[in-house]
């Protein structure tokens, strides 16, 4: 018994073991988090309209033709006026002048802080940039900012050795888009906009001025640093010091007190030998305007951001001033201060159509006007663009042996007033004018 007992199995050992079996038959459960990020998808290499609008223009010559004519680089005297001004800029000086700044001009500046940092000047980096944004901005912005300035210098790069022609430095100008925009566009997509722009070809009618070479015009506003430095920081090497040299005798300018403008350096034989002959030149004559409407009595024409900005800045900034009679002031004329709104309404109406982008020798004040009158002289044309009051709108007349019309004086709108036209407020008003010949 005891041995049929020990030979059989208990209960238990017979029974199957189905615990494996049950754990893999088991329902899973698994939990996702909705608010976890899904994985990033291929990134999109959709180039933004200003990458776009820039690629269709130079794709064909009456593109190129009509955007360089846009922005002044058809024009050697036009140009030079931009680099008069380029060299004058001095954000810590005056940190106001971020406020008249173009595009391109900021690219220039954030290349010259790159420059700073690389020599080892960074207060003078990081004083720059805060004043160029009118606040301190944070560290990624900033280098994202500078990426971008390095992703421009490797355009024009690619561009002057694949075309061998001046119009791949005018990139930057050309392309005239924030940098808060560009700040976000991926290299990827500065990669295809390389690849699309090498493929147009520069019309055999543009004549470049100048090689806009970056490191020539951060040189510019940096004249102490070494063309050498400069083209380290920035990572290029395309030009050399004989090319800096070429660039800077033809662009080199100096003030003449008689045509009242910036003009190319002479030598000092040729500026002896012309000196009597400039006495008598007629710069007023030799420079009219050329307007392409007909101005009977005033043609009123809105003003532009930029230009709005510029005389507000002006009207804030100027000092200084001579009364001419009861009713008009005329505040000192200061080049960095009123010559921003003079270029940026003669550039603004010859976009328009109004007049022809030209060298024009106007007579330019600035004018507080309290209560009173004043005429256009004969023979002349009077370009008047509001700077006070900055809010609001008040009723002028302008009159002329026609007709006298009540109209509204704001910033918004700005003035060509013909030939003895009488302009009349009844409050204070400032204005810069342009008196310039017909």
């Amino acid at each position: 018994m005891h041995q049929s007992r020990a030979g059989q199995s208990s209960s238990s050992d017979e029974r199957p073991d189905t615990s494996a079996d049950a754990a893999s038959s088991a329902l899973q459960v698994i939990f996702e988090n909705p608010q976890s990020p899904r994985p990033p998808g291929e990134p999109s290499l959709e180039l933004p309209s200003c990458f776009t609008s820039l690629i269709k223009d130079l794709s064909q010559e009456e593109g190129q033709l009509r955007r360089r004519k846009e922005h002044g680089l058809d024009n050697a005297g036009r140009l030079r006026h931009k680099l008069a001004r380029l060299r004058k800029i001095d954000l810590v000086r005056d940190q106001y002048q971020r406020l008249i700044l173009d595009h391109w001009e900021k690219i220039i500046i954030i290349a010259a802080t790159i420059v700073d940092s690389y020599l080892g000047n960074e207060i003078l980096a990081t004083s720059t940039i805060t004043n160029l944004n009118g606040g301190e901005l944070a560290y990624h912005t900033i280098l994202k900012d500078r990426k971008v300035v390095r992703e421009m210098i490797k355009l024009t790069d690619h561009l002057y050795v694949h075309w061998k022609h001046e119009l791949a430095f005018e990139v930057p100008m050309l392309l005239d888009t924030p940098i808060s925009t560009l700040r976000l566009q991926s290299t990827l997509k500065f990669n295809k906009l390389e690849r699309l722009l090498q493929y147009c070809i520069p019309s055999t009618k543009i004549e470049s001025c100048f090689k806009l070479y970056i490191p020539f015009l951060v040189l510019f506003i940096r004249p102490k640093y070494s063309l050498t430095d400069i083209e380290t920081a920035l990572q290029t090497s395309l030009l050399d010091q004989s090319d800096w040299d070429i660039f800077w005798r033809a662009v080199a300018l100096e003030y003449n007190p008689i045509r009242d403008n910036w003009v190319p350096k002479h030598s000092p034989a040729a500026t002896t030998n012309n000196l009597e002959m400039q006495e008598y030149i007629d710069y007023k004559g030799n420079y009219p305007i050329k307007a392409r409407i007909q101005v009977s009595g005033y043609k009123a024409f809105e003003t532009s951001l930029d230009l709005q900005q510029k005389a507000a800045l002006a009207s804030k900034s100027q000092v200084g001033y001579n009364r001419t009679n009861s009713s008009i002031f005329a505040y000192n004329w200061d080049e960095n201060i009123h010559s921003p709104v003079m270029q940026q309404v003669i550039y603004d109406l010859a976009k328009l159509g109004y007049i022809e982008a030209e060298d024009v020798y106007v007579d330019k004040v600035s004018v507080s006007l309290i209560s009173g009158s004043t005429v256009v002289p004969p023979g002349r044309l009077q370009i008047v663009v509001p700077t006070a009051p900055l809010q609001g709108s008040l009723p002028i007349s302008l009159t002329n042996k026609e007709s006298s019309t009540v109209v509204e004086w704001n910033m918004q709108t700005g003035f060509i007033l013909d030939q003895n036209t009488v302009l009349s407020a009844t409050a204070d008003i400032g204005y810069i004018s342009l008196l310039a010949v017909f």
